[in-house]
């Protein structure tokens, strides 16, 4: 079939079940009345744009016309063409229980339908899926979370502030903005005074508190305002997250992520839940999860300061293929083609494994240890991280970081999605030795490993900690140090004492300088480090802007980091 055989229906209403219209539009075959199953995308990202519709999330209309399906894409409500008031994450259930049902029963639809989309396009089909419509055969969620409170808005108890906020300046403020054009123009021109400054300097914007870009942003984004009144995961987050809804979904789904990606916890997350808590047998063994060397935004052969090849770009898996193959496996009532899990190991290559985490890997404690003293130790070195526990008679030994507000540590490298993500500029594995070497934040390094290592699976620091304060910070990155120096970001984590419990917060206030164990949870990894390569951890109070520094804290912190036999803090990593 040719793009000249295609049929393409533009702005096709689309009722809901409260009177509002969302509008689509339909590819299908041109002359070819026979019904065909249906793939369908909702985004708030405009479906009229090639880029955010099919670029992103790599998946050509005409190629799946041409394979047997009819293509629907939709604005979801209140935005660009479609009706009603735009509110995220709170509508996307009925609307799209609605939106199905309604292709179902299209005459060029058999009653059959797949969903696809990333990013926000997943949790759209998420929501949808808990529902159970009955036309739906499968789901195809790339790079998603499977909580909008955690992990998407906030992240450990703090603000994900770099990534929320350039998501509203970057995407609904402006869609909101041209809304307003249309039907108040007086009043959008008094508001684009106020915004087109924060979006032509979004790294100028990011460095304002969150409370002043939700009362500047609040005319065009007013659901803001909702997310920072509930900084903790309480039931008016938990009623719209799918990860309260694993067993009431029913088909099988393709899962994809990367090592950098903001939504790879939940991207895994949101696999590993599903495999295990599914509705159906057929739904659970039907899980496919596909990990590659990728930032949310950057999925080419190169990753932060690594070029990694072609291989490791996300079109040499065919991504048209990738979902075709999958939507046709399960319309068949199929299993999904491919291996339930693979990833792409840094240093290996794509690798097929049965489980996630793979069966072969175990957890070692690598313990933090005090400043080794040699002459000669590079100052970045601080600590030691090494598999011995320390021992008693070693006597106490501890470290220190200092949150100070007036000079908080930079955001360098990780699974950001601050200006520049695009290009691989801030994101990815980068060199961090510029935040390593200042005074505030505390370093462990390891001896260099004797041999070829893998890493693969989750991350974690345990660490033990005491402040004069009731709350703080603390944010623990791992990197890999190679021989030439460069200490590249391999995973990351921050946590907020008073969310120590878990997202739900309110755990009591900490006692002044008395020591508590905590666990800072770190992105899942898969690579092998040659032999020579060193491990690094580093510790702070903050990371801006990607998360937005603790509101409670005005003057400088210093905050205490035990490491000895008595308070074994230590790194838990995955390892062959």
């Amino acid at each position: 079939m040719t793009v000249d055989e295609l049929l393409l229906r533009r702005g096709v209403a689309v009722p809901l079940r409260d009177g509002v219209e969302l509008r689509a539009d339909v590819w299908t075959a041109a002359g070819d009345e026979r019904p065909r199953p249906a793939l369908l995308q909702r985004t708030p990202y405009d479906r009229t744009s090639s880029l955010a519709a099919y670029g992103a999330p790599g998946l050509e209309p005409a190629v799946a016309v041409a394979r047997g399906f009819a293509v629907v894409v939709q604005d979801v409500r209140g935005c660009f063409a479609s009706g009603g008031e735009f509110a995220p994450f709170q509508q996307e259930g009925d609307d799209g229980e609605d939106t199905i049902a309604w292709v179902a029963a299209q005459p060029w639809c058999d009653g059959r339908v797949v969903t696809w989309g990333a990013s926000y396009n997943g949790a759209t089909q998420l929501l949808a899926a808990a529902r159970r419509p009955p036309a739906l055969r499968g789901v195809i969620p790339w790079m998603t979370a499977d909580d909008y409170h955690d992990g998407w808005t906030y992240r450990g108890g703090a603000l994900c502030h770099g990534f929320v906020m350039r998501w509203l300046l970057n995407t609904f403020a402006p869609n909101q903005l041209a809304r307003l054009r249309r039907e108040q123009p007086a009043l959008a021109e008094r508001l684009a005074a106020a915004l087109d400054p924060l979006a032509d300097d979004q790294e100028g914007a990011l460095l304002q508190s969150p409370e002043r870009l939700a009362q500047a942003l609040a005319p065009l984004t007013p659901y803001l305002r909702d997310w920072l009144a509930h900084p903790a995961r309480d039931d008016w987050w938990r009623r719209v997250s799918p990860r309260e809804r694993g067993s009431e979904i029913a088909v099988p789904a393709l899962h994809l992520a990367g090592w950098w990606d903001i939504f790879l916890p939940g991207t895994i997350a949101n696999y590993t839940r599903l495999h295990e808590r599914a509705l159906t047998e057929q739904a659970r063994a039907g899980q496919r999860l596909i990990v590659g060397p990728w930032t949310h935004a950057a999925r080419g052969e190169a990753v932060g300061e690594l070029l990694l090849g072609r291989r490791a770009a996300r079109a040499w898996l065919d991504p048209v293929s990738l979902q075709l193959d999958f939507a046709t496996a399960v319309l068949r009532g199929e299993q999904p083609p491919g291996p339930p899990v693979r990833l792409y190991t840094l240093g290996a290559g794509w690798r097929e494994e049965q489980t996630w985490p793979p069966l072969r890997m175990r957890e070692q404690r690598w313990h933090l240890g005090g400043a080794p003293g040699a002459p000669d130790a590079d100052p970045l070195d601080g600590g030691t991280l090494a598999l011995a526990p320390p021992t008693a008679a070693a006597g106490p030994s501890r470290s220190a970081y200092l949150h100070d507000p007036a000079d908080l540590v930079p955001t360098i490298a990780g699974a950001t999605m601050q200006p520049g993500d695009e290009l691989s500029r801030v994101a990815g594995p980068r060199d961090r030795r510029a935040v390593q070497a200042r005074a505030d934040v505390a370093v462990f390094t390891s001896a260099p490993l004797e041999r070829p290592t893998e890493l693969t699976g989750p991350l974690s620091a345990v660490l033990w900690l005491s402040a004069p304060a009731p709350d703080f910070d603390v944010v623990a990155t791992v990197s890999w140090v190679e021989p030439d120096g460069r200490a590249l970001h391999l995973s990351d984590g921050i946590l907020r004492m008073s969310f120590r419990d878990g997202p739900q917060g309110g755990a009591a206030p900490l006692r002044a300088d008395e020591p508590l164990r905590v666990t800072v949870a770190l992105d899942p990894i898969s690579i092998v480090l040659p032999a020579g390569t060193r491990l690094r951890l580093e510790v702070a109070g903050s990371c801006a802007p990607r998360f937005a520094p603790h509101p409670g804290l005005r003057e400088p912190l210093r905050v205490r980091l035990l490491h000895d036999a008595a308070h074994p803090s230590h790194l838990l990593l995955p390892l062959a």
